[in-house]
């Protein structure tokens, strides 16, 4: 009797001393919870980089891809809202104050080779997210690397090739050059992928996004 006695309490012991030892003690819940907090604020920090990456390698891209309707619909036999199927198109890009969100699509009705106004507007304007902007453009040539405030990039039929202009008129045409148009994220400085994307456009008429 005092035996089975003695095996109960025992075992009675045993119990209790297993669910003092059983769980987390504060400290280490304190050190849990604390790198599940660090794995989740880097986690939730890479997610929003890439989601800002994947967004403006879409804008970019829209951009090219704008670049490339305009090209196809100028050698083309489009009709225009003026019926002219031989019309000169083109893109503009402007990066002074206030512009910078957006590029102009135009019929370059008097054949200067520069957007005039909005009297040139044609098709649906061009426009980025409020979240990106045009940032620089740059045109390169013979002569090295310009730094543009605005350029006019326009196609004439039945010729692929694009011609440059940084003002109206044949003498502000740059000829055999490369035009670059960095589309980037709106009030954050650098120049990896995730920040700048350049939609680069050849004299030969090739159009590409690095």
């Amino acid at each position: 009797m005092s035996w089975n006695f003695l095996a109960s309490y025992n075992k009675t012991a045993d119990v209790r001393n297993y669910k003092a030892q059983a769980g987390f003690g504060l400290v280490e819940l304190l050190v849990s919870i604390s790198i599940v907090v660090i794995v989740a604020s880097i986690i939730l920090t890479k997610q929003s980089t890439f989601n800002s990456s994947v967004l403006l390698r879409g804008q970019a891209y829209e951009v090219a891809l704008r670049a490339r309707e305009v090209q196809l619909s100028a050698v083309s036999a489009t009709n225009d809202a003026a019926s002219d199927f031989r019309s000169v198109l083109g893109l503009h890009f402007d990066v002074t104050n206030g512009n910078e969100g957006g590029y102009k699509i135009f019929r370059d009705a008097n054949l200067d080779g520069f957007y005039s106004g909005s009297g040139e507007e044609y098709d649906v304007q061009g426009q980025l997210d409020n979240r990106f902007e045009i940032r620089e453009i740059r045109v390169i040539d013979g002569g090295g690397t310009s730094v543009e405030n605005d350029l006019s990039i326009i196609f004439v039929r039945p010729n692929f090739d694009a011609r440059f202009f940084v003002d109206a008129g044949q003498a502000n045409e740059k000829t055999q050059a490369t035009a670059e148009i960095d589309v980037a994220r709106r009030g954050i400085v650098g120049t990896g992928n995730e920040v700048l994307r350049t939609v680069v456009i050849t004299s030969t008429g090739q159009i590409s996004v690095k």
